[in-house]
């Protein structure tokens, strides 16, 4: 099939595929077609010659990329099976994996998961002020590499954080690992240091998705990638939702203004919501100050949709109120996958997920993205690292110290001091200490625990061909501290046949979760998860401050606090424009708004819920503001 076959030469949709500019800005509010648009480009360039492998697409997620080669075979396009979308985290790893790259750079992109983290924090916590004021320091050196643009990202300041930073770096150095927020600076740095780099020219065209959630660093990485080629980027600053990951909502818009000559397109027909949610949309978007003025169109033949706001007096009715509509859903013949519920805390998650379950609804929470939670599930994929790797420094690192709250670091930095004196590595060190052919001071403890990690290694090695056999002797099914990380195992085993492609499987999936392009239970997730999901059936639960927006007492400045509450107030948009209309199918668009008056004190302070007075144990809440912004389209709260 053509690539401009069914589009009408007057759209917008046409324009994108058809833009022959070396630079395109496509803004696209939420439902207006950007997939598409996207899907019709790349089918083009492909069918005009251009080779799959000197086409880069950036998606933000995993799944974002999997539906774009899935939707380019629909289309027939010639190359298409070879078309690698991807993000832009999964492309930094991958050029930095290269030999050349690895000695121009001199780190080791092996990633530490967030569990490994806690070696790290008590090797270096104690002369920092302990282990929480060194995470805070961590936060700050990735959160400057992720706002600066290759440079030295001036987290250092002081002598204490300069001597920070030494520590920091020592410590990933000897260990060769990298911190995630390290990835994007160090190929930007690369890229930035070598001009003549081949990965400069590598591709000659670049497609990139959701341009506003990038940072700075990795907008820059885009530039440097994209100097010798064709960019197109698509996103829209009023679902900017990605403070925490240093999303710099700014280059999206400054964009026209670096490229003057670019083609410059907007798509603000909104085919996917109710036309009284897309009134609702634009009502509450439009209180934001920092944005481009601009709205959604509202298409007559989605109809009015369905949306009801509700409030109920205590956070079990909550849950009681929503599992009472769900189930009189499924009993319309609603599809369990048809229905998503929006739950920004955990603590207004786990009711409504009960309740779904006691009434044997199929239910799944996405917050669970828990195969690494426990201790035990945690030991176990450390221990699959060093079985592939007797050199996984980090994961040795961790399986010596697992067990102990202070990870034994003090007879490990004997040990460490050890090897950086000799050049012997830590395993090679640990195994001399356990044949008692080493003698260091004080660290029995290591070589005893060293000698449980190796007989357990041993009884792997001796089963590693019968993938079955490996997956119940490391991840046992009797173990329900284990249970989540051999579900991911034994759905990944189907499509693998070796331990070194069962792991690459499972770090994919545990390090990049996406939501699955197929389901069959009510999903349960945060509003920032849902990015990029629709659904006939949406419920926003917990709508109230302290939630949604969150407190922001804690701001440093009047400015940064109205920065954080635009951006609540952007997710809000986000969430409320999940909602799909499709009135012929008798799918109308379905949106409940609901919140509670109480809930119990301690819950709400242990789930660090901002609230003003409280009645004996109970908190008072108050509704969201965001619910008093949607206009003259909503309807009135009712009580439920």
């Amino acid at each position: 099939m053509a690539w401009e076959h069914g589009l009408d030469t007057d759209s917008v949709a046409y324009a994108i595929a058809s833009a022959p500019e070396t630079r395109i800005r496509v803004v696209a509010g939420p439902g207006t077609g950007k997939s598409f648009a996207m899907k019709r480009r790349v089918a083009r360039l492909l069918e005009e010659g251009l080779s799959p492998k000197e086409l880069l697409a950036v998606t933000f997620t995993r799944v974002a990329a999997e539906d774009l080669h899935r939707e380019l075979q629909k289309l027939g396009v010639p190359g298409c099976e070879e078309l690698e979308g991807q993000t832009l985290h999964s492309l930094a790893m991958r050029i930095l994996s290269r030999k050349h790259v690895l000695e121009a750079v001199g780190r080791t992109p092996r990633s530490l998961n967030s569990f490994e983290m806690k070696a790290l924090l008590c090797d270096i916590g104690e002369a920092s002020g302990g282990r929480r004021a060194a995470k805070k320091m961590i936060h700050g050196y990735t959160a400057a590499w992720a706002q600066s643009q290759g440079d030295e990202p001036g987290f250092a300041k002081t002598d204490g954080e300069k001597a920070f930073q030494s520590s920091l770096l020592a410590w990933l150095e000897f260990h060769r690992g990298m911190l995630i927020g390290e990835l994007i600076p160090y190929l930007v740095r690369y890229l930035k240091d070598n001009p003549a780099a081949a990965e400069r020219s590598e591709f000659k065209h670049l497609l990139v998705d959701e341009y506003q959630d990038l940072n700075k660093a990795e907008q820059t990485a885009i530039a440097f990638l994209g100097e010798a080629a064709e960019i197109c980027i698509v996103g829209d600053d009023d679902q900017s939702i990605y403070s925490f990951k240093c999303a710099h909502p700014d280059g999206i818009r400054e964009w026209k203004d670096l490229h003057s000559t670019c083609a410059d397109l907007e798509m603000a027909d909104c085919h996917r919501c109710p036309t009284t949610v897309v009134e609702m949309a634009n009502a509450l978007i439009n209180v934001n100050k920092n944005r481009s003025p601009r709205a959604l169109n509202p298409l007559p033949n989605k109809g009015a949709g369905e949306v009801a706001v509700v409030q109920v007096p205590y956070l079990e009715n909550e849950a009681t109120w929503i599992t009472a509509k769900v189930k009189e859903l499924l009993e319309k013949g609603v599809h369990p996958s048809e229905i998503i519920i929006l739950v920004q805390r955990a603590v207004a998650t786990k009711p409504i997920l009960n309740a779904l379950r006691n009434e044997g609804i199929p239910a799944k929470s996405y917050y669970e993205e828990s195969q690494l939670d426990s201790e035990a599930a945690q030991m176990r994929f450390a221990l699959f690292k060093l079985f592939l790797d007797n050199e996984d420094r980090v994961a040795l690192r961790y399986l010596l110290g697992c067990g102990q709250d202070d990870f034994r670091c003090k007879p490990y930095a004997r040990v460490r001091q050890h090897c950086e004196s000799t050049g012997d590595s830590p395993w090679t060190s640990m195994n001399k200490l356990a044949e008692e052919t080493l003698k260091i001071p004080y660290t029995k403890p290591l070589a005893l625990q060293f000698k449980i990690i190796r007989e357990a290694l041993e009884k792997l090695e001796e089963i590693k061909g019968d993938l079955a056999a490996f997956i119940d002797a490391l991840m046992p099914e009797a173990d329900p501290d284990v249970s989540e990380l051999r579900q991911l195992a034994l759905a990944q085993m189907e499509t693998v046949e070796t331990p070194d492609k069962l792991f690459t499987a499972m770090m994919e999936e545990i390090t990049q979760p996406d939501i699955p392009p197929t389901v069959e239970d009510v999903r349960l997730m945060s509003l920032h998860k849902s990015k990029g999901l629709s659904s006939p059936f949406v419920f926003i639960a917990g709508c109230v401050e302290g939630i949604l927006p969150p407190s922001f007492d804690d701001a440093p400045s009047k400015e940064a606090k109205d920065a954080a509450l635009e951006e609540a107030r952007r997710l809000f948009y986000v969430g409320i424009t999940r909602v799909k209309a499709d009135p012929d199918n008798d799918r109308p668009g379905s949106l409940f708004i609901t919140y509670a008056q109480q809930m119990p004190a301690k819950d709400a302070y242990a789930a660090n819920v901002a609230f003003k007075t409280q009645s004996g144990p109970l908190a008072n809440l108050l509704p969201s503001r965001f619910i008093g912004e949607l206009g003259p389209a909503a309807p009135a709260p009712v009580k439920g």
